[in-house]
């Protein structure tokens, strides 16, 4: 059998612009479609009169009830396989456009795409801007003052800034989206961390540790266990991603697996920040930071089981070489009595249940006893640490966590806390919440408030409670 003939091979797609199933494409000015095959440019034609979809290549935002009017007829270019189009009006924030290219789409031989190609769609930044702020120290916990900061979008750098003598920063007015940021200073390694403004007025914590240059490539180790119960989790995969808090893209190719005691092994990394994904069938996905310089035992994380909906947990984690040795966890709940119920350590005060408006239930059913909110694993032997607060079904009123250096309680003054490196992460109707502490003296950290009506809203502000039983 001879060779397929190209006269009468059928057209495709190769490629777009913005991507498919991106986010965040801001400004999305034009959009583009490479064609498998030289095109008859007179076949590629779009609506420039109306919001109709007529034409072979249609942008819709309403899944081609309407489409974008567009500016002008596509423009061919590379041999007249790559066609552009400009809309007649900046397209409207924090929305999914969908492209489709119909079968009147014809290559010069005039042979035209086997079916109509839609794709899922890309999605503009949503309106609004915000704020990333943060430290950033040196991996002694010093400040690190006069390091150079840019935030860069969609590969454009949109701001800069420097750390003032106590290492913090912020940048403000930021167009909502996702952002590289670098940070540069003579003698150390650049670190880069990636952030994502999703929401009008948000602010993001960014903390980053510089390496020294002399900082030498290693092996990093630890254990990956279960959030709730602390027990060992074996066949998990780890891969890896350069930068900092990067969980999307091309990864490193350093893998590993976790052994039946739950110990894992990532061997012969270079000096510089990581971010390492953590993932098992029935657990969720799980990400963690990691700065490399030589050896670095003790990296471990707690993972947490797929939640059903309407059920949240909160996880506090703080890493080895931490400064902290025992933090605690506080949330306050609404209670059944129009009152609240402080959830924390000791046993007295660790579990709710809803039935008895108390924290035993003795005499109650198995489904009874699953309505509660629980602290499921309280850690106070040292760094690192984790400590997991499950509430298995949200309730209308307002959740308050807050964070306890239990060793420093009282001590307003004290920065134990603040360069703890401590975070809390809060799993809720699959979404991913992390909050960092804030450099600020103090021993009690406010970290959030919660209503099913207003979501998450970071608190953020450190206090001082004398003793646990004051927090709330």
């Amino acid at each position: 059998m001879g060779a397929v003939s190209t006269v009468t091979t059928a057209p495709t797609i190769s490629s777009l612009s913005p991507n498919d199933n991106s986010t965040y494409n801001s400004p999305a000015t034009t959009v583009a479609a490479t064609f498998s095959k030289k095109m008859a440019t007179g076949s590629v034609t779009t609506n420039t009169n109306d919001t109709s979809c007529s034409g072979s290549y249609q942008l819709s935002s309403d899944n081609f009830t309407t489409c974008i009017k567009m500016s002008a007829t596509p423009s061919a270019s590379d041999n007249d396989t790559a066609f552009t189009a400009t809309p007649a009006d900046n397209l409207s924030n924090g929305t999914t456009f969908k492209l489709r290219i119909t079968t009147s789409a014809k290559d010069t031989s005039s042979n035209s795409l086997v079916t109509a190609y839609t794709t899922n769609g890309f999605t503009t930044s949503p309106s609004g801007s915000g704020t990333i702020r943060g430290t950033v120290r040196y991996d002694n916990n010093t400040a690190a003052e006069n390091v150079s900061i840019s935030f860069a979008k969609s590969g454009t750098t949109v701001g800069n800034t420097t750390t003032a003598n106590n290492g913090t920063y912020s940048q403000d007015n930021l167009s909502l989206g996702v952002y590289n940021i670098a940070f540069t200073k003579s003698d150390y390694l650049t670190t880069s961390q990636s952030a994502t403004l999703a929401t009008d007025n948000q602010t993001i914590t960014a903390n980053v540790t510089l390496l020294a240059d002399s900082c030498s490539a290693g092996t990093i180790s630890g254990t990956i266990s279960d959030a709730v119960s602390g027990s060992a989790k074996t066949d998990v995969s780890l891969s890896v991603r350069s930068g900092l808090s990067v969980t999307s893209g091309s990864t490193t190719g350093t893998t590993a697996t976790s052994a039946a005691n739950g110990t894992y092994t990532l061997s012969s990394m270079s000096a510089g920040g990581y971010t390492v994904q953590v993932s098992i069938n029935g657990y969720l996905t799980s990400y963690f930071n990691v700065n490399v310089c030589g050896n670095m035992s003790n990296q471990n994380i707690g993972i947490s089981e797929e939640l059903s909906s309407g059920t949240m947990r909160i996880v506090l984690s703080w890493p080895s070489g931490s400064t902290a040795d025992d933090l605690d966890s506080h949330l306050e709940i609404p209670d059944n009595a129009s009152s609240t119920f402080h959830v924390y350590w000791p046993s007295s005060n660790d579990t709710f249940y809803y039935a008895k408006n108390a924290n035993t239930c003795s005499s109650c059913s198995s489904d009874q006893l699953s309505d509660n909110v629980t602290l499921d694993l309280d850690d106070d032997d040292g760094a690192p640490g984790t400590e997991t607060i499950t509430i298995t079904k949200v309730r209308s009123g307002t959740y308050s966590y807050s964070v306890l250096d239990y060793d420093n309680a009282g001590n307003a003054s004290s920065t134990v806390l603040s360069t703890s490196g401590a975070s809390v992460k809060v799993y809720y109707n699959n979404t991913t919440t992390t909050f960092n502490v804030p450099n600020s003296a103090g021993d009690l950290w406010r970290v959030f408030t919660f209503t099913t009506s207003g979501g998450l809203i970071p608190s953020g502000n450190m206090s001082s409670a004398s003793n646990s039983a004051s927090v709330y």
